[in-house]
C-alpha cells in the first residue's frame, strides 16, 4: 500500500501561497506563488495525476506512468476529495498519494502536486488518460534539443472514443516558439487548443509563473499557456501521439457540462489576455471563434456577437466570424419583424 502524504506540506524548500476565488467573473487572477530550491531536484521527471472519484481509470493512468522507458521519475497522485479516498495498491516506491479532504478543483490539485514535486521537469496526466511507454523519453529529447529556448511542450494525442471505438489524432500541428522570440503565426495558432494532459514543463518555469489559476473550472490550460507566452516563455511540440486521450460518457476533470460556467471562464480569459490575443490574428481566429460558439450554446447572444465583432476588428476578413455574425443579425431581424 502506498502511503498517503499529509495534506499540509512542510518540506524544506517549498513555499506555496494561494488565493482562491470561486467567482470566475472577477478579473483578478487566482494563482499561486511557488518557490523551490533548484538544488533539491531529486529526480528527472515528476508526473502529476489529479483524480476525483475514478479509481478504475486512475489505476490505468498510474500504470502507464510507472511503465515509462525512463526510470528516473516519480508519480504524484493528488486525490481531490474523492468520496472513497484513493488507496492504490502497488509496490512501486516512486508513487505517492496526496489527499485533499474536500474537493478544491483540478487547478488546485495540480498546484498541490507541483508544490510536492521533486523533478527537474513536471508532466501532467489526467486520471482518465494514459501515457505511451516512450512519452517521457521523447518529450525530454525535445527539451534537450532546444535547451533553455523552450519552457513547456506537449505531444500529439491519440483520441479514442470508448463508445464507438473510433480513433483519431489531435494536437498534431507543429509548434516552436523560442523564448523571447517572435514565431510564425501558425505556431501561435497551434497553442489555442492545447490540453493539460500530457503537457510537460520545466519545473522552474511553471513555478515562476505561478501555476494554474484556481478560480477557473475550465480552460485553465489555455489561460496558463497564454500567460506564459505573454511573459516571453518558449514552447514546442512533439508531433507523434504519445498520450491516449479517452472520450467517454463520464465527466472530465475540467467541468464541461455547465455551458454557462464554461462560457464565462473563457470570456474571462479572453478579456485578461486581450492584448496578447490581438497580436496574433490566427490564434485570435481559433480561440475567439471557439469562445463565440460556447457563448451561443450558453444563450449569451449579446456576448456572442460582441466576441465576433472583437475578432473582426483583429481579423476583418475572418470568414467564420463574418458568416456567424451576419446569420445572427439576420435571424434577429427576422424574429423582430415577425
Amino acid at each position: 500500500m502506498i502511503p498517503v502524504v499529509a495534506q499540509q506540506n512542510n518540506m524544506v524548500g517549498y513555499r506555496i501561497r494561494a488565493w482562491r476565488n470561486l467567482n470566475p467573473s472577477r478579473s483578478s487572477a487566482t494563482i499561486c506563488s511557488l518557490t523551490f530550491d533548484a538544488s533539491r531536484y531529486m529526480t528527472k521527471l515528476s508526473i502529476i495525476i489529479p483524480t476525483h472519484n475514478r479509481p478504475d481509470m486512475l489505476a490505468k493512468a498510474i500504470e502507464s506512468a510507472v511503465d515509462q522507458s525512463l526510470s528516473d521519475l516519480e508519480v504524484i497522485v493528488v486525490d481531490d476529495g474523492s468520496s472513497v479516498p484513493v488507496d492504490y495498491e502497488g509496490e512501486d516506491e516512486r508513487v505517492r498519494v496526496h489527499r485533499h479532504s474536500i474537493a478544491q478543483g483540478v487547478s488546485a490539485a495540480r498546484n498541490a502536486g507541483l508544490s510536492l514535486a521533486n523533478g527537474e521537469y513536471i508532466a501532467f496526466l489526467d486520471d482518465d488518460d494514459t501515457l505511451l511507454p516512450d512519452y517521457a523519453g521523447k518529450m525530454l529529447e525535445l527539451f534537450e534539443q532546444y535547451g533553455d529556448e523552450i519552457d513547456f511542450a506537449w505531444p500529439a494525442l491519440r483520441v479514442l472514443d470508448v463508445s464507438s471505438g473510433d480513433t483519431s489524432e489531435a494536437q498534431q500541428h507543429s509548434c516552436l516558439i523560442r523564448r523571447h522570440h517572435k514565431a510564425d503565426e501558425v505556431a501561435y495558432a497551434a497553442t489555442a487548443y492545447t490540453r493539460t494532459t500530457g503537457m510537460m514543463f520545466r519545473a522552474e518555469s511553471i513555478r515562476r509563473i505561478g501555476g494554474f489559476d484556481e478560480s477557473l473550472t475550465v480552460s485553465e490550460d489555455r489561460e496558463l499557456v497564454f500567460r506564459m507566452l505573454s511573459e516571453g516563455s518558449g514552447c514546442g511540440s512533439v508531433q507523434a501521439p504519445l498520450v491516449n486521450f479517452f472520450i467517454h460518457s463520464g465527466p472530465r476533470l475540467s467541468t464541461s457540462d455547465n455551458l454557462l460556467k464554461q462560457a464565462k471562464c473563457d470570456t474571462l480569459i479572453a478579456d485578461r489576455h486581450a492584448g496578447f490575443i490581438a497580436q496574433h490574428p490566427k490564434l485570435a481566429s481559433r480561440y475567439l471563434n471557439l469562445l463565440a460558439r460556447r457563448q451561443k450554446d450558453a444563450g449569451l447572444i449579446a456576448d456572442y456577437r460582441s466576441t465576433l465583432l472583437r475578432l473582426l476588428r483583429i481579423r476583418p476578413l475572418d470568414v467564420r466570424a463574418l458568416k456567424r455574425l451576419m446569420l445572427s443579425l439576420f435571424l434577429s431581424s427576422k424574429a423582430g419583424g415577425s
